[in-house]
């Protein structure tokens, strides 16, 4: 069976690459000028309000997958 740390690890880093897009999108759209729907903006504000949290709990769940794979290796080699 397939350690599930390690798909906590790399569904954490995609969260953070997630969260970078996010936060470029939603600079560029404070940035624009411009006549934009009313979805785009909303979405734009949504974007700049939630990216920190992505952010943060990208993080949290990289070093998450990270530890328990280094923990579980390490129980492993112990035996």
């Amino acid at each position: 069976m397939k350690s599930a740390y390690k798909y906590i690890f790399f569904i954490g880093l995609s969260i953070i690459f997630l969260s970078i897009i996010m936060f470029f999108i939603s600079v560029g759209l404070f940035t624009a000028r411009g006549d934009y729907p009313k979805i785009v903006i909303k979405l734009g504000e949504i974007s700049f309000a939630l990216w920190l949290p992505f952010l943060i709990m990208g993080i949290f769940l990289t070093i998450v997958g990270t530890v328990g794979k280094l923990r579980k290796s390490k129980l492993n080699s112990q035996k």
